[in-house]
């Protein structure tokens, strides 16, 4: 039996790397976080049989014996919780017991620090202690056989088709999931909206099968709408909060500058770029006179091109081949024998876009022009353009205005959902995860610093990929136009938005053209968050990386870039323009913190205000049951409402983004804030060097300082609007604050 004895003081943590060989066995059952006393990380673990033991000694720190199986290294990290009710110093005793029993002849490598590289390691049997270690976690983490993708030409992903068959250290740990079932409400209908992440599939399977309203199953107008809302929103188990930002969308989403404003501070910027040059589209759009002077304020479109203010969201080539959808809608309606199937239309459509320089800077981002087109009956593309200022809105004009923008953002729902949402924020930061885990040894300093931030991105997406995503019976086919036929609609948006260049966020913004838009708050707040990640790894790399030359001899980092290319994007791999190698400290820094940003600050961004905006059916509907008109077609509010679906889908909408913009109930952020009972950065961390802690502190003081400074704006641009008697309803932009953002992507 061996005994590793450390002194531990008061809210301090243990600085002692402990890593066994050989044939000692994992740990299987582990309190990850014990609340209270000591946090023990023993990774990777599995689901076999019992085998030898971890115990506990005096005194008691750890309440309970863990199991071990599965050969390899086992890594200990120990930390006291800040809520620890403990007084003088302590001894911690971890005990080794059976080992002889079993068999077993373990060694043992008592050291602080950081994590090591593999050559520079100075003894043999500690490398094939990391081999041993790789291989037993390449057995339990398979990628997938490309032949099995669906669709074939997305990204790739464990080889476990159902969360239940996750090996334990990829599963969602027992104590969240107590914390969740504490949290579950029921609603109406027999359905539990309220959700986290730990059972989502079965969650979406009860709200799919829920039974409707038997009332009046549409809507008379955009009042009758509106006054259904909260009733609605209180079924879905909708906070009052909540209601009432959705309300406030309600009152203000006609209006251009509120549409142009969520473009920016929404859920979905990713396809918007700077015009430099017409397209030859948008110059037969102004040829028909659908770009008027009044639209861009009497200036010239030339001059306002070359000023750098005209703008473009392209959702078209996205969109090209993705057939209509709504062979789902019978089955949402209660009697549905009766009930006619619907056509869900996905219509092509485009927007251009344009800063003013006489608007309030908060509204001066204003559509301009839309293209509509409904390539999948091969009807002719139409142009659309705003009506004069001043003009009725009940005026046939502003109706057809309005009804061509309802297209617009009905198609930019699927792009979002689809690519920037599941694409871009939760299938390729598996990709990173899935090599992370097969390459990445614990003992690895990069995989310190990434394993928390990706380790419960493969659990949801195996929940994902069985309900929601699933091609053959997802959730998106219940209310989505494209829902139908969203591997096609997948396909396209990972071949075009999942390339390395749209991960460097501020190359991302240079690069499209985006640096000058006034009160751009998505791009502003993500940019700060980039560099104070981007420092925070660029830190922690130079404490494990002494040169350059280090980054080049890295062979586990080779084979996580190889597999990454060869396994994770290998459909897409070229387009994608991923490195196959890093050269120096700061290609791996920047690298890092793109993996970083992505699962945590721009999933955060995407996904934790869709409830806002996106569940307030006139404002972003997820389908339309009418074909676009055409360009000599009149346009009448009864056209608008008979276009939207029936209450069944607004409902279900609502429940969807309920559900999926909810942070889950353990969720651990960037800034701890008492105020929400959110806990910070330590604690989630594998780091166990006095060093990394002093670079992770740093990190999360400069995030504390950000939380506040965008709380301060945002006062500011409150008491600002509140000046103005034309926007009564100001919604602040704090999606990105620190304080709301989860280290990780679990929902």
């Amino acid at each position: 039996m061996v005994n590793l004895e450390t002194k531990l003081g008061s809210r301090e943590v243990c600085h002692v790397f402990l890593q066994t060989g050989l044939k000692l066995p994992q740990a299987d059952v582990v309190k990850k976080w014990h609340e209270g006393a000591i946090k023990l990380t023993i990774n990777p673990g599995a689901n076999k049989k019992f085998d030898p033991f971890i115990g506990e000694s005096e005194p008691l720190i750890i309440n309970e014996k863990f199991a071990v199986n599965s050969q390899g290294v086992v890594d200990c990290e120990f930390w006291i919780d800040e809520r620890a009710q403990i007084g003088e110093p302590m001894t911690l005793k971890i005990e080794i017991a059976r080992a002889e029993k079993h068999g077993y002849t373990p060694y043992f490598i008592i050291r602080s620090g950081p994590g090591t590289l593999r050559h520079l390691e100075d003894h043999d049997f500690v490398k094939e202690a990391r081999d041993a270690d790789l291989q037993n976690i390449r057995n339990l983490v398979p990628w997938c056989d490309v032949d099995k993708l669906s669709p074939s030409k997305s990204t790739n992903h464990i080889d476990q088709p159902k969360y239940k068959d996750l090996p334990r250290f990829l599963q969602f740990r027992n104590s969240s999931k107590d914390a969740f079932y504490g949290s579950v409400k029921h609603g109406a209908h027999d359905v539990i909206f309220q959700v986290g992440h730990i059972i989502l599939g079965k969650l979406l399977n009860l709200f799919l099968c829920r039974k409707p309203s038997t009332g009046v199953n549409s809507f008379a107008s955009l009042d009758d709408y509106a006054k259904s809302f909260p009733e609605m929103g209180e079924s879905c188990e909708w906070s009052k909060a909540d209601i009432k930002e959705g309300m406030k969308v309600g009152e203000i989403f006609r209006d251009d500058g509120e549409f142009g404003r969520q473009i920016i501070q929404g859920p979905n910027s990713m396809k918007l770029s700077r015009v430099d040059k017409l397209s030859p589209t948008w110059q037969e759009g102004i040829s028909q006179g659908t770009l008027p002077d009044y639209a861009i304020d009497g200036e010239d479109v030339h001059e306002v091109i070359k000023d750098g203010r005209l703008f473009e969201v392209v959702n078209s080539k996205l969109l090209e081949g993705v057939g209509h959808g709504g062979l789902q809608s019978q089955v949402n309606h209660m009697l549905h024998c009766f009930f006619p199937r619907q056509t869900w239309y996905v219509v092509q459509a485009d927007c251009l876009f344009f800063v003013s320089k006489k608007r309030n800077p908060l509204y001066a981002f204003v559509p301009v022009m839309i293209r509509l087109q409904n390539q999948n009956d091969c009807e002719p593309q139409t142009f659309w353009g705003p009506p004069k200022p001043g003009s009725n809105e009940n005026g046939q004009h502003a109706l057809s205005w309005l009804y061509a923008k309802m297209y617009f953002r009905c198609a930019d729902w699927q792009v979002y959902s689809i690519g920037t949402h599941f694409a871009r924020a939760h299938a390729l930061s598996e990709v990173f995860g899935t090599s992370m885990y097969r390459n990445l040894p614990s003992a690895h300093p990069l995989f310190r610093i990434l394993q928390p931030h990706l380790q419960g991105i493969i659990a949801i997406n195996a929940q994902a990929r069985d309900v929601l995503v699933n091609p053959g019976n997802n959730a998106f086919a219940r209310f989505m136009s494209a829902g139908d036929n969203l591997g096609d609609l997948l396909e396209h948006c990972c071949k075009d938005m999942l390339k390395y260049k749209h991960l460097i966020i501020p190359e991302d913004f240079k690069a499209r053209g985006l640096g000058d838009i006034p009160q751009f708050l998505y791009r502003d707040d993500s940019i700060a968050l980039w560099n104070i990640l981007h420092e925070y790894t660029t830190n922690m790399i130079d404490l494990s990386y002494p040169k350059d030359e280090d980054v080049r001899q890295d062979s586990e980092l080779k084979n996580f870039l190889h597999e990454f290319l060869e396994y994770g994007v290998k459909a897409f791999a070229e387009a994608g323009d991923f490195p196959d190698h890093l050269d120096t400290k700061e290609e791996l820094s920047t690298y890092i913190t793109a993996i970083i940003y992505n699962v945590s600050c721009f999933h955060t961004g995407v996904n934790f205000q869709i409830n806002k905006y996106l569940a307030y059916f006139p404002n972003a509907p997820p389908s339309l049951i009418r074909p676009p008109p055409g360009q000599k077609d009149i346009v009448t509010m009864t056209t608008i409402m008979e276009s939207l679906p029936k209450r069944d889908v607004a409902v279900i909408t609502m429940a969807a983004t309920e559900m999926l913009g909810k942070f889950s109930p353990i969720e651990r952020f960037y800034s701890q804030t008492k105020a929400f009972a959110r806990k910070g950065y330590f604690g989630e961390n594998m780091a166990v060097s006095e060093e990394q802690e002093e670079i992770i502190g740093k990190m999360t003081s400069a995030m504390v300082e950000l939380t506040s400074k965008i709380r301060d704006r945002n006062e500011e641009l409150g008491k600002q609007h509140g000046e103005q008697d034309e926007y009564k309803h100001f919604l602040a932009y704090d999606v990105l604050s620190p304080h709301n953002i989860p280290l990780t992507t679990e929902i």
